[in-house]
Formats: C-alpha cells, structure tokens, sequence
C-alpha cells in the first residue's frame, strides 16, 4: 500500500489502490491528509505551519490570504 507524508502534520497515510486517505495540492507541490485539509478548510494559519510559508517562499508562490490572515487552499486543478 502506497503511503505519503502529510505536508503540514508529517505523519503518513495511505493514497494508493483503495484508499485516498489525502490530497495532492499540485499548485503548492505537497501531499495533505484529509485530516489536516478538514481540519484546515477556513484556511490555513501561518504561524501554526511556518515550514509551509516557507515551502512557498522557496518557490516563487505567493499565496492568497483571507482577512484572518490565513492562507487559501488554492483552487483544485
């Protein structure tokens, strides 16, 4: 069984044959659990995943942010 690291939470899950347990977010390049999207879907709060601002910095992306300050969830492709 195929499994992945969450992004934003590190631990693993499964995304293969069966069982999508997350997501792929292509726009940013990470692999989320579904726990850590659900958990987020308002958005994303920097300052509780720096390591993902900085992700985003590294590569160019400028996120969209909501009037909490929070990050988007870009638009699935």
């Amino acid at each position: 069984m195929p499994m992945r690291d969450c992004f934003l939470c590190g631990r693993q899950f499964q995304f293969g044959p069966n069982a999508y347990l997350g997501m792929q977010v292509k726009a940013w390049d990470i692999m989320v659990c579904n726990d850590c999207h659900a958990a987020q879907r308002g958005g994303i709060v920097p300052a509780v995943y720096p390591h993902l601002v900085e992700h985003l910095k590294a590569r160019g992306i400028q996120p969209e942010y909501d009037d909490h300050g929070w990050i988007r969830w870009p638009l699935a492709d």
